[in-house]
């Protein structure tokens, strides 16, 4: 017992830190905390804020009531697509296809790069369409993206045409049957692959106009035998391919001369395989469809692909498709199922049901989800030693976490390369960057530093990361040693302590970075552990008041920051047991 506190006696002690709570949100997403491990799907919460919500030019709000997977979401659970820019957060964005109601009620269906497996999403209104009124929300959201990559693949880029002859691999999967249905309304002439009897029956049972003849085995190449007897040894004018490696090469070698090959899987496109150069002698030509360039590509490139699949829907062409439904609390098994192929058209995962009338303004759907910490754009952030190895990496991380606003203080300002680098990509994102010199260990350095960042925008946050060392032996400490060790981290959170109660009153955030040299000590670093536990204190008060007030206890950092800076040598730091 060696700590006096509110009248009582007691001691400090680590203790394993509480799993995390999940609390009720506006907007959650779906998120895949390991990825190729199905079970780890948890609701995340997402960065969307009703109070603050500010669209894009062209943004639609909307809210999801039903979300179709995709073998998209599929490759990125189980780790065999490459991750975009949000592994940085450990953020898998998944879903591009939903239904819903916009913010006037009205029923709606559309595509997103990512993230529809939500509660809510901003959408580009090229990419939303309206629910015919004799479809429910489950119908609608079986449409959207797999005719958009039917229409984009055979018409766009394909230039399908009245007569030809297709070939549609998977046949029974979602984009399998809108190309079908596309097709056979063009007056082509199709065929198609599918793996099991019962998936060959249905074709049969769904499009009576298909029979035996013009159904072959995507388990093995046996098609191409049966493509090549059928029409007489000339081929098909189209192949919309999902199949791969030797798969993908006798479909190639299916080509009529000049055939169009539209490659819609991703696996030999990643795998960067090859094909022989020889079937190019007939004239054909080899597109990879990727829906995705279209969602940064022109405006007239969206509204095309617009108008195609509003034509396709106003002229019946555009039909819902079967489907499996799965509610918002079973995402592991929908996954799950999915990954079997044993699926005929769309699996799809409820977010809420839908209401009775055709128009309802929505009310909030609230999810339970993990919480996530969000920088708003509109406030700024304030980095003590905001140009260190550590204040570096945390910048980086709020500028991800949305952060637009940032102020660094640095005793010597920008020295490095590197440094420079850092800060030309956070102004790629749209963030603006201050370097402020005012020396933090005085108070008025600190009331400059909190009038910079004031003058920016209204602070969110202050982070106190700075420290200087003086270690040595307690015989070998000097008063001298303990006073520059003071600076930055005692004096400097004093003085950030009492001036933002006065400058900053809507502070949601106050953090310093103490260290175990505090909780356990380091030998010859008395006065650094000291000043470490002033921060402490100075944090435990300011909760007392009912401020925020954070301290973190770091170990050895070896990655970057001052300890890997000082040592010349190749080091190896271990971690801290708890």
């Amino acid at each position: 017992m060696n700590v006096y506190n509110d009248g009582k006696w007691g001691s400090y002690r680590y203790l394993p830190l509480g799993t995390c709570t999940s609390i009720a949100v506006w907007h959650a997403h779906i998120n895949i905390m390991t990825r190729g491990d199905l079970s780890s799907f948890r609701w995340i919460e997402g960065n969307l804020d009703p109070q603050s919500l500010q669209l894009e030019s062209g943004e639609v709000l909307s809210h999801i009531y039903y979300s179709s997977l995709n073998f998209k979401d599929v490759m990125t659970a189980t780790a065999r697509l490459p991750l975009e820019l949000d592994r940085h957060l450990n953020l898998h964005y998944i879903g591009v296809e939903f239904s819903g109601r916009d913010q006037e009620g009205q029923r709606v269906m559309g595509i997103v790069n990512s993230g529809a497996l939500a509660t809510v999403v901003c959408v580009d209104k090229t990419f939303l369409w309206d629910v015919p009124d004799h479809w429910t929300l489950e119908d609608a959201a079986t449409v959207p993206l797999v005719y958009a990559t039917a229409y984009y693949a055979l018409e766009m880029i394909g230039q399908m045409k009245e007569g030809d002859t297709v070939l549609i691999h998977s046949g029974t999967g979602g984009v399998g049957q809108a190309a079908i249905n596309i097709c056979l309304h063009a007056g082509c002439a199709v065929y198609t692959t599918v793996g099991t009897k019962e998936k060959r029956d249905f074709i049969k049972k769904q499009y009576p106009q298909l029979t035996d003849c013009n159904i072959g085995n995507s388990r093995d190449t046996s098609f191409e035998q049966l493509i090549m007897t059928e029409t007489n040894g000339r081929g098909v004018d189209l192949v919309l391919n999902s199949l791969s490696e030797e798969k993908l090469q006798a479909s190639i070698r299916c080509l009529a001369p000049r055939g169009r090959f539209l490659e819609i899987g991703k696996f030999d496109l990643i795998g960067n395989n090859t094909i022989g150069m020889e079937v190019f002698l007939k004239g054909v030509s080899f597109h990879g469809v990727m829906l995705d360039a279209v969602f940064v590509g022109s405006y007239e490139m969206k509204k095309t692909l617009h108008d195609v699949v509003a034509q396709g829907i106003s002229a019946g062409v555009v039909q819902p498709l079967p489907r499996t439904v799965f509610p918002h609390s079973k995402v592991e098994q929908a996954f799950r199922y999915m990954t079997t192929g044993k699926h005929i058209g769309k699996v799809l995962v409820q977010i809420r049901q839908e209401e009775d009338n055709k128009v309802v303004v929505p009310v909030p759907r609230l999810m339970k989800a993990y919480p996530q910490y969000f920088c708003n754009p509109s406030y700024s952030y304030i980095i003590a030693g905001g140009l260190g190895g550590f204040g570096l990496e945390l910048a980086g991380w709020l500028v991800l976490r949305g952060a637009r606003k940032l102020v660094l203080s640095s005793r010597s300002g920008v020295k490095t390369g590197y440094q420079s680098f850092l800060m030309r990509i956070w102004r790629s994102y749209g963030a603006t960057v201050i370097i402020s010199l005012a020396n933090i260990t005085t108070k008025s350095g600190v009331r400059a530093l909190l009038s910079e960042a004031n003058r920016l925008a209204q602070v969110d946050a202050i982070f106190n990361l700075a420290m200087v060392l003086r270690d040595a032996v307690l015989e070998n400490q000097t008063e001298a040693d303990f006073v520059t060790s003071a600076g930055p981290k005692a004096l400097a959170t004093c003085h950030l302590d009492e001036l933002s109660r006065q400058m900053c009153p809507h502070l949601r955030h106050f953090v310093v970075f103490s260290s175990l040299s505090c909780g356990r000590g380091y030998a010859g670093q008395t006065n650094y552990g000291m000043n470490n536990s002033v921060m402490e204190r100075i944090c435990e008060a300011r909760v007392r008041d009912g401020l925020p007030g954070l301290a973190v206890q770091w170990g050895a950092v070896g990655d970057v920051g001052l300890l890997a800076e000082v040592q010349e040598k190749q080091q190896g730091i271990g971690g801290t047991l708890p």
